[in-house]
């Protein structure tokens, strides 16, 4: 078995562990293929579950530079809603506030 590892940057909320993987592909289930649609991340070996909607990853010695232009208002609006209507649709009643998650990945 070998190991994998990522690192990167994406808009969304972390869910609970234990949400069924079925579930949340029946929750995304026809959207437009798009950067902004709503994608889930498994972080670790199930340590985290994430909804995402833009996601950077950064390759291996870059710089990924965080600026305030890293999305529009009206994207952020959007990205907000959509994660909003998974969380709806997975029948979830905590609602976290979407927030820009760097992600470290080592399974």
């Amino acid at each position: 078995m070998g190991l994998y590892h990522s690192v990167g940057l994406g808009y969304g909320i972390e869910i609970p562990n234990d949400t069924d993987i079925d579930d949340i592909d029946r929750a995304l289930f026809g959207q437009p293929n798009s950067p902004d649609s709503v994608g889930y991340l498994i972080v670790g070996d199930r340590d985290k579950t994430l909804l995402v909607t833009r996601y950077v990853r950064a390759e291996e010695n870059t710089v990924t530079r965080l600026t305030a232009d890293l999305a529009t208002a009206e994207e952020l609006t959007a990205w907000d809603a959509a994660l909003y209507a998974a969380v709806v649709r997975l029948g979830l009643d905590d609602r976290p506030t979407p927030t820009w998650l760097l992600i470290h990945d080592y399974s």
